[in-house]
C-alpha cells in the first residue's frame, strides 16, 4: 500500500521561489503520494517544460487556495484583515483536507510559518503521523526583525514592517516545529545551529535534526545545459547577480570598493560590468548615483527561472550577495543560487562575511574570491579583470 503525504508548503512549482524549489527537490525523491496545498503564484514557463518531463512529478497533485500574494505580502497595513482571514482559511483548509485524506505523513515550511501552525494543529489531533518541518530560514532571533534604519522610515513603512514581522515572522511559528514535529530539515549545519541554539533542549533536538544540502536535479535539462555550458570571454567581463538585495543582503563594501576602483580607473566600464536582476533597496541606488556607478553596475528587473540559467551561462563571473552578520558567531542564511553557481564552475565573486555558510561553501571550491572587506574587495576585482 502505497502511503501519502499531506504537503503544506506555502508557494509550489511552477512558481519560481526559493522555498517552492527546495521543497520539491526534496519531495520528489520520497516514496509517498503528495497532496499539496498551496498559494497560487505565476507559472514558471521553464520549470513548468521540466515538470512536465520529470517521471516523479506524477507523485503530486496540486490544488490552491488563493493567490501567493494576497496570501502572504503585506504591501500595506490596511489589507491586514485580508491576510488574516486567508491564514484562518489556509488552517482551517490543511486540517480538513487531512480529516478527508486518511495521510500517514505531513510536510510544512518555515516560509511562510503559518505552514508549521498547521502542522500543529494537525499533529496535536493526530499523534500517530509523521510530521516533517522543513527549514529554509530561521524565524525566532532571526535578524530580519530588525531594521537599523526603521526610524528614518516613513509611519506608513514602519507600521507595515511591524505587522509583517509579527504575522510572518513570529516565534510561535518556529516553536510548534521545535516542539511537535518529529523530524527537522535544515539546509546547512549553520542554520540548524543556530535555530537548535536558542532552545534549553538542544541535545534532544539535534537527534531529529537532518541536514539536506541544496541540491539539483540531475535529469533536469537547464541543469544539464549548466554543466555542460561552454567557456565565454566577453569583453569588458560580465559580472551577474540574481536575487533581490533587501534587509542584510548589504553591498556598501562592495559599492565602495567599485567607487575607489573608478576613482583610479576612469576606463574600469571596458573592463567590468556588473549586472543586477531583481529588486535592489533605494538606498543603494541612490549610492550607485551618487558614485556616478551607473555605467559599472547596471540594474535590471527580475526575471525567470529560465532566463536566470541563460544569464548565468553567458556570464563570465558570478556574484554572490550574502547576508551580512558582522560580528556574530553564525549567520544561518545560505542563497539558493548558490547551488546553479557551483554547476557551472565560474570564478565567483562571494561578499559574504567568514561566519556564513556561503564563505565556507565557497571557500572549500579553492577558486572563488570571498570577503566582505573593502580592500580585499577591491583586489578581488582586479584579480577577476
Amino acid at each position: 500500500m502505497t502511503k501519502k503525504m499531506l504537503v503544506i508548503p506555502g508557494g509550489f512549482v511552477p512558481y519560481n521561489d526559493t522555498v517552492t524549489l527546495l521543497a520539491y527537490k526534496r519531495l520528489r525523491k520520497m516514496d509517498y503520494l503528495m497532496d499539496v496545498l498551496a498559494f497560487k503564484g505565476k507559472e514558471d514557463r521553464g520549470i513548468l517544460k521540466e515538470l512536465l518531463n520529470d517521471e516523479e512529478y506524477h507523485k503530486f497533485h496540486v490544488e490552491y487556495l488563493c493567490d501567493y500574494d494576497n496570501a502572504i505580502a503585506i504591501a500595506h497595513p490596511l489589507r491586514l484583515p485580508l491576510s488574516l482571514i486567508n491564514m484562518y482559511r489556509y488552517i482551517k483548509w490543511t486540517y480538513k483536507k487531512f480529516k478527508e485524506g486518511n495521510y500517514d505523513a505531513i510536510y510544512t515550511s518555515s516560509v511562510p510559518g503559518i505552514s508549521h501552525l498547521c502542522g500543529k494543529y494537525i499533529k496535536k489531533r493526530y499523534p500517530h503521523i509523521k510530521w516533517i518541518a522543513s527549514f529554509s530560514d530561521p524565524i525566532k532571533g532571526s535578524p530580519y526583525k530588525d531594521d537599523p534604519d526603521l526610524k528614518k522610515r516613513s509611519i506608513f513603512y514602519r507600521i507595515a514592517f511591524h505587522v509583517g514581522s509579527f504575522v510572518y515572522m513570529n516565534d510561535i511559528y518556529e516553536k510548534a516545529a521545535i516542539d511537535y514535529a518529529d523530524e527537522l530539515i535544515f539546509i546547512c549545519e549553520e542554520q540548524r545551529d543556530f535555530t537548535v541554539g536558542q532552545y534549553s533542549n538542544k541535545a534532544e533536538l539535534l537527534k531529529k535534526s537532518t541536514v539536506e544540502p541544496l541540491t539539483y536535479i540531475p535529469e533536469w535539462e537547464m541543469y544539464k545545459t549548466l554543466i555542460n555550458a561552454p567557456a565565454v570571454s566577453n569583453k569588458p567581463k560580465i559580472a551577474v547577480h540574481l536575487g533581490r538585495l533587501y534587509g542584510l543582503r548589504k553591498i556598501d563594501h562592495f559599492l565602495e570598493a567599485l567607487k575607489i576602483l573608478k576613482a583610479e580607473d576612469k576606463d574600469l566600464a571596458s573592463k567590468i560590468v556588473f549586472h543586477q536582476y531583481s529588486e535592489i533597496q533605494e538606498s543603494d541606488i541612490k549610492k550607485i548615483k551618487a558614485y556616478h556607478l551607473e555605467d559599472v553596475f547596471i540594474i535590471h528587473p527580475k526575471v525567470t527561472y529560465d532566463q536566470s540559467i541563460e544569464l548565468m551561462k553567458k556570464a563570465d563571473i558570478l556574484v554572490l550577495f550574502d547576508t551580512i552578520m558582522e560580528g556574530a558567531p553564525i549567520q544561518p542564511y545560505l542563497p539558493s543560487k548558490i547551488t546553479e553557481y557551483l554547476l557551472l564552475k565560474k570564478p565567483i565573486l562571494g561578499i559574504c562575511e567568514s561566519n556564513s555558510p556561503s564563505y565556507r561553501i565557497l571557500k572549500e571550491e579553492g577558486h572563488n574570491l570571498v570577503g566582505n572587506d573593502i580592500e580585499l574587495i577591491k583586489a578581488n576585482i582586479l584579480k577577476l579583470i
